[in-house]
């Protein structure tokens, strides 16, 4: 299934690379912003984090249900970055508030990456925009990591 139908590749380009402004925009947020605003901005890009680790999920739900023999597994995995991502919110923004969560989100999204880029599900000609946005998500959570944990 790797190279089925042709995609537009200009706005999944375009879309793919816009969704990581918000990882890097409220990760330097909260490296320049006084408190509390930058508080603040660690709650949004935690709340985005889980927002977009569910939309990864979902792409791998839909790419289970259109093709052929689905292993019931796939629906299994897919549901687990939604839910990973849902579970942590609760202790990064009220139980035990802290820059952990960013390194907690930054391998869930690393976990996604690997399984997407193993995958014969996800198109190949689709892969290497997904490694660069990634790698710009991981990081972006690394440095809200660092923010938070030697600046705050």
């Amino acid at each position: 299934m790797t190279e089925q139908t042709p995609f537009p590749r200009k706005t999944v380009f375009l879309l793919t690379a816009t969704g990581a402004i918000p990882f890097l925009g409220l990760a330097i947020a909260m490296a320049f912003l006084d408190a509390p605003t930058n508080s603040t901005a660690a709650l949004w890009l935690q709340t985005y984090s889980a927002v977009i680790l569910s939309f990864l999920g979902g792409i791998r739900w839909g790419l289970a249900l259109v093709s052929r023999g689905p292993k019931p597994g796939t629906f299994v995995l897919s549901v687990c970055p939604s839910l990973a991502g849902w579970a942590i919110l609760p202790p990064a923004i009220i139980l035990a508030p802290g820059p952990v969560w960013f390194l907690a989100y930054a391998g869930l999204f690393a976990l996604q990456l690997l399984w997407d880029l193993r995958s014969g599900e996800v198109p190949s000609s689709f892969k290497p925009l997904r490694l660069g946005v990634s790698l710009v998500v991981i990081a972006s959570l690394i440095g809200a990591w660092a923010v938070q944990a030697y600046l705050f």
